[in-house]
């Protein structure tokens, strides 16, 4: 009796472990067309907001913060506009600031910090700009190569000498080119000694600042 017993439960464990390996094995249920939309727009917001290597993401520009930083509302590549896996409102309600990746515009208050804030208003107030999205910054904010039509807008400021190329956080040759080019040449900010840096602007104190201002 006591051998058939254990014969018994030893058939029964086998029978299960059988059952769950069958069932590991068949597939897994087919997600339902409203749990593979919402999947779809989910991936494309995160896809977006976290940068490509093509300009996907539009912002359409609200406020222009300084020479070099703008904050707007996301929106649709209007090419992409009928595409079924993105969502419109997801982009439309998402505010976001702008800094523009490659270059470090003077400061407001520094010297010519006033006059690449206004240009940069003309060139982009109210209109919609390409973004190629990089990486948020301690503040919080898209560090971004931002376009115009098409046009880099970084490399329009370095044109203006309206910025500097900020080669500790980037290594575009073009950019360095374009410094050098307005600065030979003493256009914007280049044609004055006060013409000092704004990352080391940024560490003066307040009295220091005072030969350097507007």
């Amino acid at each position: 009796m006591r051998r058939f017993l254990i014969m018994a439960v030893a058939c029964l464990m086998l029978s299960c472990s059988c059952r769950e390996m069958t069932e590991s094995r068949l597939p897994r249920p087919a997600a339902t067309p409203s749990q593979r939309g919402t999947n779809r727009v989910a991936a494309s917001v995160t896809g977006c907001l976290s940068g490509s290597d093509s300009v996907k993401v539009f912002l359409k520009v609200s406020r222009v913060i300084d020479g070099d930083t703008f904050e707007g509302r996301m929106t649709v590549n209007t090419k992409e506009a009928y595409n079924p896996g993105v969502n419109p409102w997801a982009y439309e309600l998402t505010k976001v600031i702008i800094r523009i990746s490659g270059i470090d515009a003077p400061e407001r208050g520094q010297y010519y910090g006033d006059v690449a804030t206004l240009h940069l208003q003309w060139l982009i107030s109210g209109k919609t700009v390409g973004l190629k999205l990089k990486q948020r910054d301690s503040y919080g904010r898209w560090i971004a190569t931002a376009y115009l039509d098409g046009a880099d807008i970084a490399e329009e400021l370095l044109k203006e000498g309206l910025a500097w190329h900020y080669m500790e956080h980037d290594c575009n040759i073009c950019y360095a080119q374009l410094e050098a080019e307005a600065k030979q040449d003493g256009r914007g900010l280049w044609c004055d000694d006060r013409a000092v840096p704004p990352w080391e602007w940024r560490r003066m104190s307040k009295y220091e600042r005072d030969a350097y201002r507007n």
